[in-house]
């Protein structure tokens, strides 16, 4: 059997399951440092919740009968919001020497949105973060790393946090 080397190995798609928070550079990191590979291209995703653009908005303690230009406008702006993250996440993607592209997507959860860019992007691994929350935590508030374990078809690495 002929040994593999880094130029005769064919190249992947990895997505990486990116907010900003310090549990999802460590991630990135993780990759960067242990399993990065010439010609691999990474993925950074950012999945917002759909509830989420919502809230940031403050649509929630607006009244029953919103004013759509009203309703627009903060949608607007959460877009802009997200296009600076998008921005500044792009900038810790160069930081890292990695290759790659920084994509934001809408779901009803991040999970779904991780799952529905690795699909579309023919993803060879999933790496996300993890928060460390207690297993109470989880079973009340769910947790991304968990829901794109139990759902993804291809394998995840979930990158505990840092001691």
């Amino acid at each position: 059997m002929a040994e593999e080397t880094p130029e005769s190995r064919l190249s992947k798609n990895v997505v990486i399951a990116y907010d900003g928070s310090e549990h999802a550079k460590n991630a990135v990191k993780f990759y960067a440092e242990k399993l990065h590979m010439p010609g691999d291209h990474v993925f950074l995703v950012y999945s917002v919740e759909v509830s989420d653009v919502i809230q940031q908005g403050k649509v929630q303690s607006a009244p029953f009968s919103m004013d759509p230009d009203v309703f627009k406008d903060l949608v607007q702006k959460e877009v802009k919001r997200i296009q600076g993250e998008l921005i500044e996440f792009a900038k810790y993607l160069r930081a890292m020497k990695l290759e790659g592209t920084v994509k934001s997507t809408h779901a009803q959860k991040p999970g779904e949105g991780i799952l529905n860019i690795a699909k579309e992007v023919n993803a060879s691994l999933i790496i996300t973060g993890s928060r460390g929350q207690s297993k109470l935590r989880r079973t009340f508030l769910g947790s991304v790393s968990d829901y794109v374990m139990h759902h993804s078809p291809v394998p995840v690495l979930v990158c505990r946090r840092e001691n």
